[in-house]
């Protein structure tokens, strides 16, 4: 049987616990935004990495076509999270990779972003042949993004790669996150083509000293580049927009537990108040019964 001191103590903590969930809504907005900016800064730098692969592949004679990939390797990169409370977040991604590479007849050499997603894909049977920690903000995806590109160097040095894949949640404002799997590598050549018939926007096309054939490689060293960035950012919005939906769900759990609470306790307090009342009447028609005793 609780008293009313111990239901004291839980309101109020449940109140602290409360305040809390909140402070933790409240910075995982702020994160999802400092992370939609990032996408959106983006779109500048890939454009102009477009315009100069437009005037690169104006002098760019060699052939763009795939070499045959057949019996050859695969790496796939795969964005997830270190951190827990947020949802279904990594086994939604678990799940959409290991349909994926069911389907893949090659070998496939997975690189992983976050601890989580690892340990998911470890229980599937899926071990991947690297790990690395999620950016603690904006400002880390560099870093994280140059060790991947590293890492992917070193397999194609030690291996026969043909295709490299990445698989990341993908955030849209408003909407719940979904997995998607986009290739890196090979180039879409389409794509390539599309770029060099472009209009040049500018009164005279813009020229270049080195040979194109190393610009053309920078170029496209940088375009994975962004394109890594990019599924990291997206890949933490949509962690902590998975994680703002849980703690939504834990603030309204909280609140229902909280009224509860509070319900009980006003509910032991009147029975406490009524239990006096009717202690004091007892006692009150006692002494008067005794009184009326003696003056008989």
């Amino acid at each position: 049987m609780e008293t009313l001191q111990t239901l004291t103590r839980r309101i109020n903590t449940t109140g602290k616990l409360k305040s809390i969930v909140k402070s933790m809504k409240t910075l995982s907005a702020v994160n999802i935004r400092q992370y939609e900016k990032a996408v959106t800064a983006l779109e500048i730098f890939e454009q102009t990495i477009f315009m100069g692969l437009q005037v690169c592949l104006t002098d760019y004679n060699q052939p763009l076509s795939s070499r045959p990939s057949l019996s050859r390797d695969r790496i796939l990169v795969a964005f997830g999270s270190d951190q827990g409370l947020c949802g279904q977040f990594n086994e939604k991604l678990a799940r959409f990779i290991g349909s994926r590479t069911s389907q893949w007849q090659t070998k496939t050499h997975t690189i992983v972003v976050g601890a989580r997603l690892y340990a998911r894909l470890e229980s599937m049977g899926i071990t991947p042949c690297a790990l690395f920690w999620t950016p603690g903000s904006v400002g880390g995806i560099n870093h994280t993004v140059f060790q991947i590109l590293l890492k992917m160097e070193t397999l194609q040095t030690e291996n026969s790669i043909s295709h490299v894949d990445f698989c990341y949640s993908r955030h849209e404002p408003g909407t719940a996150e979904a997995p998607v799997c986009q290739a890196l590598i090979p180039l879409d050549h389409g794509e390539l083509a599309r770029i060099a018939k472009q209009p040049w926007d500018g009164p005279s096309l813009a020229e270049f000293s080195i040979p194109a054939e190393q610009l053309f490689s920078s170029l496209i060293r940088q375009y994975f580049f962004v394109a890594l960035f990019r599924a990291q950012a997206h890949a933490m919005a949509s962690e902590q927009s998975s994680r703002l939906r849980s703690l939504q769900n834990a603030e309204k759990n909280i609140e229902e537990h909280q009224a509860g609470l509070q319900a009980l306790f006003r509910s032991k307090r009147q029975a406490s108040i009524t239990a006096e009342m009717l202690d004091l009447v007892t006692g009150f028609k006692t002494i008067q019964r005794k009184k009326q005793s003696k003056s008989e």
